[in-house]
């Protein structure tokens, strides 16, 4: 046998030698296309489409992208030995879309963070039709100390009850519902969902087994079943398809019935950085600035009922270091707590204190920070603006309609003008607004007059939004199924914040709330909410139907004049196809 003594072949042309067999290999090279071909796909539609609409550093991940399918196919070809490199390659096509995976979700609101599990709520719904159709339970629930109820057989009297409380709870999980509520109407019980803050009626239910259910639910929960009358409250779970969902279970008695309220994931709700409120860069510095080196004052937060007021006010506590400030809160019921910050629940039922007391009782153990839940209880005022407070900042809650609304009940409350606006830091109202789905919005262009409105550039159209909650599917117009056909997927919060300046004050010292408000916005060029609104619609997080449908005047008001700023679509603006599902 000849053996060979050349040695001095390059290594590069063995490499090249082992890249021939892969070539001539019939199967081998169907693989690597088999791989190679969807990443480019998703790298060229899915990432640089998402990448584009987030702002997310486009150059430098495009860039990454590419790289890596070079990377992968050198890989697979240059490499001698196919089963080493082909692995490495799959290994690089992976690592690529999981590098970006984790960048993307903290840098995007929680509603676009991607989710392995996204579907799993529609094949639970499945799993759900074909379990009732044998007649078996898919949930079970557990009360806040995680004793579990167990669920009720076939032949059990609760049976048919516990398979409504399903029917009531499964839909909203898909939906997105944050909130469920079960009040006596004309025609038995109305079921109805809060929506991204809005309610959706969802049907009827029969007296007899709305009341059941109710029951039924108390008693999951811990409660006292027979207590129809006052209002209770408890922390409860559900579990479902293998996951474990947090409800917070309300009821309340009237004349004409029980009522049921059922909070979804209360504290993820509660649970908004501060950084994703919404503020803009002015209004975020305006507020760091009014707070800056302050140990005393007054800051008034405000939203109007059901507007996120604790969320907000709990996220502005954020801002301050609790490990180097002390920071109470003295509230009616803790819905969320925070690290770091000694909580304080006022008992509305002792008749031996009330809340001013408390109040000051807990100022007297030398808090820097206290947050108060409730301006209206009587002698609230009294306790923000005593001297003996000097050195303690107060975050006051106050639902109210209008900056100017919360103001006046905070001179109100103080009954001294001129002291109440000497103390008055800086005033933090929001206004909840919804958020267009990425999937299914439909771009059009704004007028000339719409663009200038808007502040663009003279002689040039803006790109705008509507919602459309529909998309193309085979030539088929269906449901949005990132939205659920409402054409908005979550909400952010449009705020405005006001500084008072020394003028201001002396303005508000005389009680003219209006004109000191104006004062506020101009001394410091605070934006208005409808300004800020506006901006957001521009950036295509919102839409302007939606901008009008929030800002509308109480439909028992006077028609009023529209803002200057305040624009719609243009009514011969035709509506865009539906866009194609991705």
């Amino acid at each position: 046998m000849l053996v060979p003594t050349d040695f001095s072949t390059p290594p590069f042309f063995l490499a090249g030698s082992a890249t021939a067999v892969h070539l001539l290999s019939v199967y081998k090279p169907l693989l690597i296309i088999a791989f190679t071909l969807p990443y480019a796909w998703l790298i060229s539609t899915v990432i640089d489409k998402d990448l584009r609409y987030f702002h997310l550093n486009v150059s430098a991940w495009t860039a990454a992208c590419v790289g890596g399918l070079v990377a992968g196919l050198a890989s697979a070809l240059l490499i001698p030995y196919f089963w080493v490199g082909f692995p490495l390659m799959i290994m690089i096509y992976l690592a690529t879309p999981y590098g970006y995976w984790k960048y993307r979700n903290p840098k995007v609101p929680k509603q676009f963070r991607f989710d392995l599990f996204a579907g799993k709520w529609s094949a639970m719904l499945a799993a759900r039709k074909t379990r009732k159709a044998f007649g078996e339970v898919t949930v079970s629930y557990a009360d806040a100390k995680g004793n579990r109820q167990t669920p009720p057989g076939k032949d059990d009297p609760l049976f048919e009850v516990h398979l409504a409380t399903e029917q009531l709870l499964i839909p909203a999980l898909p939906a997105r519902a944050s909130r469920i509520e079960l009040t006596p109407g004309t025609n038995g019980y109305v079921n109805a969902q809060f929506i991204d803050s809005l309610r959706y009626r969802k049907g009827n239910i029969t007296t007899e087994l709305a009341v059941k259910v109710i029951d039924y639910l108390k008693s999951a929960a811990g409660l006292e079943v027979k207590d129809r009358r006052k209002r209770l409250s408890a922390q409860m779970r559900m579990e479902v398809a293998g996951s474990k969902i947090n409800l917070v279970l309300t009821t309340w008695g009237s004349i004409a019935g029980q009522a049921l309220r059922i909070d979804i994931e209360r504290e993820k709700q509660l649970s908004v950085p501060f950084e994703k409120l919404g503020l803009l860069a002015p209004q975020s510095q305006l507020l760091s600035e009014a707070l800056k080196d302050v140990r005393s004052g007054v800051v008034l937060i405000t939203t109007p009922p059901g507007q996120g007021l604790t969320t907000l006010a709990y996220s502005l506590l954020t801002r301050h270091d609790p490990y180097n400030s002390n920071i109470k809160t003295l509230e009616r019921f803790v819905e969320r707590r925070l690290e770091g910050i000694d909580h304080n629940v006022w008992e509305s039922s002792d008749p031996n204190i009330d809340f001013a007391t408390a109040m000051q009782s807990l100022v007297r153990r030398g808090p820097d920070i206290v947050l108060a839940s409730d301006l209206g209880e009587p002698g609230v005022g009294k306790v923000l603006v005593n001297v003996n407070n000097a050195g303690t900042l107060f975050y006051v809650l106050t639902p109210s309609d209008s900056i100017e609304m919360a103001i006046t009940a905070y001179l109100k409350a103080v009954g001294d003008q001129r002291l109440a606006s000497a103390k008055l830091s800086v005033v933090v109202s929001q206004i909840l607004i919804r958020t267009l789905c990425p999937e299914c919005r439909q771009p059009y262009q704004a007028s000339l007059e719409q663009s200038k409105k808007l502040g663009g550039a003279a002689g040039k159209t803006l790109q705008l939004f509507r919602s459309s909650g529909k998309v193309q599917e085979k030539n088929q117009v269906i449901d949005c199924s990132a939205c659920q056909g409402t054409g908005f997927v979550g909400i952010t919060g449009i705020l405005e914040v006001v500084r008072p300046d020394d003028k201001s004050r002396e303005i508000l010292g005389i009680g003219d709330v209006r004109n000191a408000c104006q004062q506020m916005r101009r001394a410091f060029r605070s934006p208005s909410a409808q300004e800020v609104a506006l901006v957001k619609a521009r950036a295509g997080e919102t839409s302007l139907d939606e901008v009008a449908r929030v800002f509308a005047p109480p439909k028992s008001a006077a028609p009023a004049k529209p803002a200057t700023g305040a624009v719609a679509p243009p009514a011969n603006q035709k509506t865009p196809a539906p866009r194609k599902s991705q």
